[in-house]
């Protein structure tokens, strides 16, 4: 880069900083973690002590009048995390593996408006993680936090909200799969070659020669396919001190894809002795029958949460229990139960950020009637700064 563009270059940097208010923060986390995971009758046991590690950064764009841009910076890994110490893209086929490094990605990227009374986003869109959007999209892991794991808590669409006596009427359209298409006229279905056995003249031996190649064509409308799309709506009500959120997701999928449709809420009490006390329930419904296990199923889940403070720092548990009842005769039920327990403690505050500490124990069984006798077991101790 030549010394002008350099120049322009910071010029337009002053500009926009001038001109539009951003501002950038982040964190990074490394966490320690001892995985136990046993299979029981179906399997062996392992223990492994590993090192995860991630770091992001957010940049928040805001041009006036309630109009954003928004982005945030960080590795597409299971959970935000960069990976493992000693893995990632390797510079050279002789580097040692803690060479190792991790690439960056737009793990959010949307623009929108957000006035007092109504707003609107479109992209790749934040979508925290919860009950009921686990149970909806990962059926087999529902408990395992599987959607801060496997979707990095965001999903490309639209979102609109409208304050409504008060609340926030919330809707998000997800695109789930944008690769339907529609098909006119002729389709290749299938193609055939006419072989001949022939003599070779000048050997004397039996030669095989390609003829013709035959293609057969014909119109099928059902080679046409439609995009995926699941709907969530949510409205939270408030009396008495007491939040009761209802909540609906619905997935339009193509024909002999799974649709399912989850309902629910969660209900948050007023603190008790300074905690905070919420419920969850839920049922999610799947009628299509597919090639995929658990097929047409239906199942319910539920989730018992505290959350408070404890002497210098910060309590949050809950537990977690899910079961799917597949409809096809014969298959087995899948029971799920988590349990998750942390405490954070701040070893450092100040205006520009924070340096915590927090210890996690985290079980997970899955049972599935004659295929898998689950426990697996996590012991964390995650140091992470915010600034």
């Amino acid at each position: 880069m030549n010394q002008s563009a350099r120049i322009l270059l910071v010029l337009l940097l002053l500009i926009s900083f001038t001109y539009a208010d951003i501002s950038i923060s982040g964190d990074a986390r490394v966490r320690p973690r001892w995985d136990m995971n046993d299979a029981g009758d179906y399997g062996n046991k392992t223990t492994d002590i590993y090192y995860f590690y991630w770091a992001r950064l957010d940049i928040k764009a805001d041009i006036g009048d309630g109009y954003f841009f928004k982005t945030r910076l960080a590795h597409n890994g299971a959970g935000n995390f960069i990976g493992k110490f000693g893995t990632g893209d390797l510079p050279s086929s002789v580097s040692y593996k803690n060479a190792g490094r991790g690439t960056v990605d737009f793990l959010l990227a949307y623009f929108g408006y957000q006035g007092k009374t109504y707003g609107w986003s479109t992209g790749l869109l934040p979508v925290p993680g919860s009950l009921l959007i686990d149970a909806h999209f990962y059926p087999i892991k529902p408990l395992d936090i599987p959607w801060i794991l496997f979707n990095n808590n965001a999903a490309h669409g639209f979102n609109f909200n409208y304050r409504f006596l008060g609340q926030k009427l919330d809707l998000t359209v997800f695109v789930d799969d944008n690769s339907g298409m529609s098909v006119e006229g002729e389709v290749v279905t299938s193609t055939d070659t006419s072989y001949a056995w022939l003599i070779d003249q000048t050997t004397d031996t039996l030669r095989i020669y390609r003829d013709t190649t035959y293609t057969s064509t014909t119109t099928d409308p059902n080679q046409s396919t439609r995009d995926q799309y699941t709907l969530n709506l949510s409205y939270p009500i408030k009396a008495l001190g007491v939040q009761i959120k209802p909540e609906i997701f619905v997935t339009l999928a193509d024909s002999g894809k799974a649709a399912p449709m989850t309902f629910g809420a969660d209900v948050t009490l007023p603190k008790v002795a300074g905690f905070v006390i919420s419920a969850g329930a839920g049922a999610v419904t799947q009628n299509v029958e597919t090639a995929v296990f658990p097929g047409a199923y239906s199942g319910v889940v539920n989730r018992f949460k505290l959350a408070g403070k404890v002497g210098p720092g910060s309590l949050v548990t809950w537990v977690d229990m899910f079961k799917i009842d597949p409809k096809l005769d014969g298959a087995p039920n899948i029971t799920s139960t988590s349990i998750w327990l942390s405490y954070k403690y701040l070893l450092y505050k100040s205006d520009a950020g924070e340096v915590s500490l927090k210890p996690t124990y985290r079980q997970l069984t899955q049972k599935i009637d004659g295929l898998q006798d689950l426990n697996r077991v996590f012991l964390e101790l995650t140091t992470e700064i915010k600034f």
